[in-house]
């Protein structure tokens, strides 16, 4: 049997998948799949994934290319959807 888990998060009223969230994010990884997530609480794959269900569920048709997923799919272009998009600066958000 695996040791208990002690630390912040232990004692908490919470359920255990909040739990897993949280300490995620704490160790700046993607709180669904564990992969290391450099800026915000998840990867770029699942970053693409819930834009994506977020705008067919709300039946968007336009794409906003100032989010963090288009910024990060500029930068690394090899995960997620891969398309050609416009280059937009992570610092200033400005399109060139």
């Amino acid at each position: 049997m695996r040791p208990r888990i002690q630390d912040e998060f232990t004692g908490l009223p919470i359920s255990r998948q909040r739990k897993y969230q949280l300490r995620m994010q704490r160790d700046r990884r993607c709180t669904e799949c564990g992969e290391p997530a450099n800026i915000g609480s998840r990867c770029l794959k699942h970053l693409v994934k819930a834009r994506e269900r977020q705008r067919t569920k709300r039946g968007l048709k336009r794409r906003y290319y100032g989010t963090l997923s288009y910024k990060l799919q500029a930068i690394e272009p090899s995960k997620g959807k891969a398309v050609k998009r416009h280059k937009v600066s992570l610092q200033t958000g400005v399109q060139s």
